[in-house]
């Protein structure tokens, strides 16, 4: 066993609204039962978003404490260009802080939390796909998650002690030329990872904790191994999501961590190409550190629709022009005001204005204060109106205005909300997203949800 001293300063978990569910499977199939559910990020979320969105719901303080920032996919947006430096704009961080890539595998996310400095920000997102029909179709889900680590004497979690075992095991791979995920048959690789997880625990010298954390790729192994480590501890389950990648370990930790209390031991393993366990130990500053997305019963949509979403079924399009690819040098311009969405304020009316602008539109002045940043404010909706004729994959599209707390306005596209239930004044938040792609260059935008939609 390596004996460590990694602190988690702050961790956070992100899920979509949407749910993937065997009845609906069923249903499209004309045929009777369908049990289980999965998570499902909507037409506007890839890995990059659902990454953000855990990330934006860590602790302020804890994200200023930031000095490097890793993103972990293996679903990432872009192949060449690094996908951190968009979440790097979106979050406003220092130009100094350094933010990198690091994706391909499933393990890829234990190798960063091994080897990661105090200030690193840890960010982990997957959208799983299957083949419609695979036996796996409803295990995989769509999550995001982020961990800042950070010294051990502060930190609100402290990893002690580690095992990692590795071995070339062809259970679970993705064709890059593809899009869905192929197993192998599910029954062969779980006598060998428990023989794996047997000589890791050894390793370890772990004979009881509090709670264990198990995040394997397959639900028989996920069963088996729980049913082995059951004696160390009270396994942890997370329903309604599925097995969520990268992000998944990151992700169940998270929310273990959350309802443990000072004193408290985990045990978290990890079950891909190997064995991975890590021995935490529960700080006095646990309060307030942890912050697991909500699991609520989410939206259902038509299984057509959700194969539309990932490419899978492709549906003629409208007869309209396609939207145009983003302008690389204007979107370098702007890029506070696009990504980290900063407006400006008047330093002569306080008047605040967004999008930022040279010169004042109440007052004329070209005085100007410090940036303000519009993300993490207080929204109401001033107006709307539903157009149901306008093009969009989960229609009808939804355009309104919303009011900052403490002064500026801003007309937005608004996401994750049932139009039935939007009224004037109703709050709203902003949350990152992707408006659309061409010519293979996604157009990242704020839009906004009603309160109740992305949390």
């Amino acid at each position: 066993m390596v004996k460590t001293e990694i602190g988690i300063r702050a961790a956070a978990s992100y899920f979509p609204r949407y749910r993937l569910t065997g009845a609906e499977i069923a249903r499209s199939h004309n045929r009777e039962g369908g049990r289980g559910e999965r998570s499902l990020a909507g037409p506007d979320e890839d890995s990059l978003t659902l990454a953000i969105e855990a990330a934006r719901r860590l602790p302020t303080d804890a994200l200023r404490q930031t000095k490097a920032l890793v993103f972990c996919s293996t679903t990432a947006p872009y192949l060449v260009k690094n996908n951190a430096s968009a979440a790097h704009a979106a979050l406003g961080l220092d130009p100094n802080v350094p933010a990198y890539d690091a994706g391909g595998s499933l393990r890829s996310v234990l190798g960063v939390l091994l080897s990661a400095e105090p200030g690193t920000l840890i960010l982990a997102g997957d959208i799983n796909t299957s083949r419609p029909g695979s036996p796996i179709e409803l295990l995989h889900g769509d999550a995001g998650a982020a961990l800042l680590v950070g010294d051990a004497d502060s930190a609100a979690a402290v990893i002690t002690g580690s095992v990692s075992m590795t071995e070339e095991i062809q259970d679970h791979w993705r064709d890059p030329k593809k899009p869905w995920i192929s197993q192998s048959e599910d029954r062969f690789p779980v006598s060998r990872y428990l023989s794996l997880l047997s000589d890791a625990l050894k390793d370890s010298q772990v004979d009881t904790c509090d709670q264990v954390v198990v995040s394997a790729p397959s639900a028989r192994l996920t069963k088996a191994a729980g049913k082995e480590l059951s004696a160390l501890g009270t396994v942890h389950t997370l329903d309604g999501v599925g097995y969520a990648g990268t992000a998944d370990l990151l992700v169940k930790l998270s929310d273990a961590l959350a309802a443990a209390s000072s004193g408290h031991t985990l045990t978290a393993v990890s079950l891909a190409d190997g064995c991975d366990v890590l021995t935490v130990r529960v700080t006095d500053n646990v309060h307030g550190a942890f912050h697991p997305g909500p699991i609520d019963s989410g939206v259902v949509p038509s299984y057509l629709d959700a194969l539309t979403w990932r490419g899978i079924l492709d549906r003629e399009p409208p007869r309209r022009p396609e939207p145009r690819t983003v302008s690389a040098p204007a979107a370098m311009r702007g890029v506070k005001w696009k990504y980290a969405l900063q407006g400006s304020t008047c330093l002569a009316c306080g008047n605040v204005s967004t999008p930022p602008q040279q010169v004042c539109v109440r007052c004329g002045s070209t005085e100007h204060g410090d940036p303000v940043v519009m993300t993490d404010k207080n929204a109401t909706i001033r107006t709307f109106s539903v157009d149901r004729l306008a093009y969009t994959l989960n229609p009808p599209m939804v355009a309104a205005v919303v009011g900052f707390d403490g002064g500026g306005r801003l007309e937005v596209e608004i996401t994750d909300t049932d139009p039935d239930s939007l009224f004037v004044g109703a709050p709203a938040r902003m949350t990152f997203r992707r408006r659309h792609s061409s010519g293979g260059v996604h157009n990242y935008v704020w839009k906004a949800t009603a309160e109740g939609g992305a949390q």
